[in-house]
């Protein structure tokens, strides 16, 4: 687990269009954190809680241990229906040469973490 986690900052720190958002990181007794992060896809949203631990640890001059995480889709409609939808409406406007909206939010996905500062 801990290696997924870690690719997905890597891949997060390289992409150079996106910029990750801090999450709400909440303290909780004991040195725990909390952060509840969001994000358009799942890899985002858990690239936004792990920015969140690393940029509130860092400001301590710490490490961030993930302690736990969870990561839930809370879109309008499923993700495959989401995608399928949105494909189908690109197909159907190209001839009239607009743009579709999309179906997918950018809070679709939401990561909910504890963490501590080491």
């Amino acid at each position: 687990m801990r290696h997924s986690l870690v690719i997905v900052l890597v891949a997060a720190a390289f992409t150079g269009c996106t910029t990750t958002k801090m999450g709400n990181v909440i303290p909780a007794e004991n040195d725990v954190y909390q952060v509840i992060s969001v994000g358009k896809s799942e890899d985002a949203a858990l690239a936004s809680a792990l920015y969140s631990a690393d940029t509130t640890c860092k400001q301590r001059r710490l490490r961030h241990i993930v302690i736990s995480h969870k990561t839930e889709y809370k879109g309008i409609v499923s993700a495959e229906a989401g995608t399928t939808i949105e494909k189908v409406l690109e197909i159907v406007l190209e001839e009239t040469g607009k743009k579709a909206s999309a179906v997918s939010g950018e809070n679709d996905y939401r990561t909910t973490m504890q963490f501590k500062c080491e």
